[in-house]
């Protein structure tokens, strides 16, 4: 399978560093962390982890607890980035 398509993630620069660290200690890269958690996202159909909140309160808390993490101020920003690389996607499929 070809990996030509390009996923941009804003994250803290410090966070980014320490994550880099971790998988390179691991022998991996953080890029390769990154296609592991989709491959398994799509294979469980979702999260491929329980958070703590997620076991005990249900899937609407990890939700919850993950749009947390988001920076309010690049939602919108990002979001209309999504909508239109859905919208590119689809344009180029018609063709």
């Amino acid at each position: 399978m070809s990996k030509d398509a390009i996923l941009h993630v804003r994250v803290d620069p410090e966070e980014k560093e320490l994550a880099e660290q971790i998988y390179r200690n691991a022998g991996t890269s953080l890029s390769e962390a990154v296609r592991v958690f989709i491959n398994q996202s799509i294979k469980y159909n979702g999260l491929p982890f329980h958070s703590i909140s997620s076991a005990s309160k249900g899937h609407m808390k990890a939700k919850g607890l993950l749009h947390a993490y988001a920076h309010k101020e690049l939602r919108e920003t990002e979001r209309e980035a999504w909508i239109r690389s859905l919208s590119d996607k689809y344009a180029d499929l018609n063709r």
